[in-house]
C-alpha cells in the first residue's frame, strides 16, 4: 500500500476546518455525507485516514518525536537557538501551552480521528461486500484507537468523539476522563481484532491486520496495568505465528526489507509519490543528539549499539542514526516508521508475566532472552534477576536498548513511574504535573469552559 490515495473532497474539506472546534466540524454535513456513494469512495476515505498518519506532525516529521523521544532521556535537542527554542523548550520541559508543537500534534491527531469518524458514520449506508465492509471498519477503528492512545498518554483527559459533530455539538465538548478514553480504545481494538484479516497480498502491505490490533490492545492493557488481559492477548499474538524476530536488528530497519516478518504495523512512506516521502528522521547538523549514557549501556557484543551510530548522506552535513538511515533522493527518503513490532510484543509479554508474579524459571525469562539473544547479548539467568523488582528493571532497560528512537521511551517511563528518576539522571528535574503536556492554549480559549475544558494542572 505504498500509494495511499486521498479523496480531494476530503482533503479540501479538512483544510477548510483549521480554526473550528477541534477541527472536526464540516462546512456542509450533507455535502460530505453525499460524497460516499460506493465502495471506492469508502476505500478513498480509509486511505485518507492512513495518509493522515504520514503527516509531518505525526510519523512523517519531527513534532511527534519532540513529544515522545526527545522528551525522554534517549535523545536531546542540541540547538537552543533554532526557531526561538521551540523544540529545545519541549526537550527541557520549558514549553508552555502556547508552544506550536503541542498545537500541531493535537490538531493532527484529531484530524485523523475525524477522517475515521466520517467514514465510519457512512459505511453502513453503502451496498458492499460484508467482509470488506468489516475490514474497512476495522482499519479505521485501529487508526482511531491509535490516535486516542497517543492523546490520552500525552494529555490525559481529552474530548472523546466517536462520530462527526456539527459546529453546535462541538461547542459542547468537554474533556472525558482517561477511563472513558481507554474504554473506547479497547472497544475499537477488540472490534478491529475480530473484523480484520490476518494478512494481505503484497500489494496491500501496510494495512492493519488482526495481529496488529491485538498487539496494540496488549500495549493499551499494559499501560493501564491490566496485566492479565495484556498477557492473554499478547500471548495470542505470539502463538499465532504470524510474526517473528528478524535474524538481525539491521534487517528490521533495512529499507530494502520493509514490512518484514517483525513488523506488526508501520506507517508506510514512498519515494514514488513525493507527498508520501519525508526528510531524514532525527536529522541534525550539530553534533551527536544521542545521550551518551544510552550508548554506554550496551555490552561490547550488542549489535544494537551500532544502530545508533550517526551517518551523513552524501554531500550534506545532515546526519541521522543508522537505524533510520536511507540515502536521500532529491533531499527526501521513503523509509517506513515502525509503530509496533514483534520484539516489542515479546518484551511487553515478559513484563506482564512478571507483574502477575515473579517466577525464577518462568516464561518471562524466555521471552526477554529471545530479544537479548538476537542482539548478541548475554542471556539472563534467575541468579541475575532473582526477584520481581530486579526483573522489572531489566525489562525496562531492555526496552530502552531495543527500541530507542521508535517513540516508546517517554510512554515507558511514565507507565513505569520512572520518568522523574530518568530525567534527573540527565540533569533535568521535573514535577509530577509535567508527566502530562499542557492542553494547547488555543483550545482552552476557544472552549472557555473552566469546568469542562480546563487546562492541565501546573500550566
Amino acid at each position: 500500500m505504498k500509494k495511499i490515495l486521498s479523496s480531494l473532497i476530503i482533503i479540501l474539506f479538512l483544510s477548510s476546518c483549521e480554526d473550528r472546534f477541534l477541527d472536526l466540524s464540516p462546512i456542509s454535513q450533507a455535502n460530505v455525507n453525499d460524497f460516499y456513494k460506493n465502495p471506492s469512495d469508502i476505500l478513498n476515505g480509509v486511505n485518507a485516514a492512513y495518509a493522515s498518519l504520514q503527516n509531518g506532525s505525526l510519523y512523517g516529521g519531527r513534532d511527534f518525536m519532540d513529544m515522545t523521544e526527545y522528551r525522554a532521556d534517549n535523545t536531546f535537542d542540541n540547538d537552543p537557538s533554532a526557531n526561538s527554542g521551540l523544540r529545545y523548550n519541549v526537550d527541557r520541559f520549558l514549553a508552555g501551552s502556547d508552544n506550536t508543537i503541542f498545537e500541531s500534534v493535537w490538531r493532527r491527531l484529531y484530524l485523523t480521528i475525524y477522517r475515521c469518524n466520517i467514514v465510519l458514520d457512512n459505511i453502513s449506508k453503502i451496498n458492499m461486500n460484508a467482509t470488506l465492509s468489516k475490514q474497512y471498519q476495522g482499519e479505521l477503528q485501529f487508526i482511531r484507537a491509535l490516535s486516542y492512545f497517543h492523546l490520552v498518554q500525552l494529555w490525559g483527559p481529552v474530548p472523546l468523539l466517536l462520530k462527526v459533530q456539527t459546529t453546535d455539538e462541538s461547542r459542547l465538548n468537554v474533556r472525558n476522563s482517561a477511563g472513558e478514553i481507554y474504554a473506547a480504545i479497547e472497544n475499537d481494538l477488540k472490534a478491529a481484532a475480530t473484523n480484520l484479516p490476518k494478512s494481505y497480498s503484497a500489494a496491500e502491505l501496510g494495512r492493519v491486520t488482526s495481529g496488529a490490533a491485538k498487539g496494540l490492545l496488549g500495549k493499551v492493557y499494559l499501560t493501564q496495568k491490566k496485566y492479565n488481559d495484556a498477557a492473554t492477548v499478547l500471548k495470542e499474538v505470539i502463538d499465532a505465528g504470524d510474526f517473528a524476530l528478524m535474524p538481525t536488528i539491521a534487517d528490521v530497519f533495512d529499507p530494502k526489507k520493509e514490512y518484514n516478518k517483525e513488523i506488526l504495523f508501520a506507517v508506510r512512506f514512498s519515494l514514488v509519490n513525493n507527498s508520501e516521502s519525508h526528510g531524514l528522521y532525527y536529522s541534525s547538523q550539530i553534533g551527536d543528539f544521542i545521550d551518551p549514557n544510552l550508548r554506554n549501556l550496551y555490552s561490547a557484543t550488542d549489535t544494537r549499539k551500532a544502530m545508533l551510530d550517526l551517518r551523513k548522506p552524501i554531500g550534506t552535513q545532515n546526519q541521522t542514526a543508522i537505524k533510520f538511515f536511507e540515502e536521500p533522493t532529491n533531499n527526501v527518503v521513503g523509509n517506513d516508521f515502525p509503530v509496533l513490532r514483534f520484539a516489542d510484543v515479546l518484551l511487553m509479554y515478559s513484563e506482564a508475566l512478571n507483574e502477575l508474579g515473579y517466577q525464577s524459571a518462568g516464561q518471562a525469562f524466555t521471552y526477554l532472552n529471545l530479544v537479548r539473544t538476537r542482539a548478541g547479548s548475554k542471556t539472563y539467568a534467575n541468579t541475575d534477576l532473582n526477584n520481581q523488582a530486579t526483573f522489572r528493571d531489566a525489562v525496562l532497560l531492555e526496552r530502552r536498548l531495543e527500541l530507542p528512537l521508535e517513540l516508546h521511551r517517554w510512554y515507558d517511563l511514565v507507565r513505569t513511574g520512572k520518568a522523574k528518576e530518568a530525567l534527573k539522571s540527565v540533569g533535568i528535574t521535573i514535577q509530577d504535573f509535567q508527566l502530562l503536556f499542557p492542553i494547547p492554549n488555543s483550545q482552552v480559549q476557544i472552549y472557555n469552559n473552566p469546568t469542562g475544558f480546563s487546562q492541565n494542572q501546573g500550566y
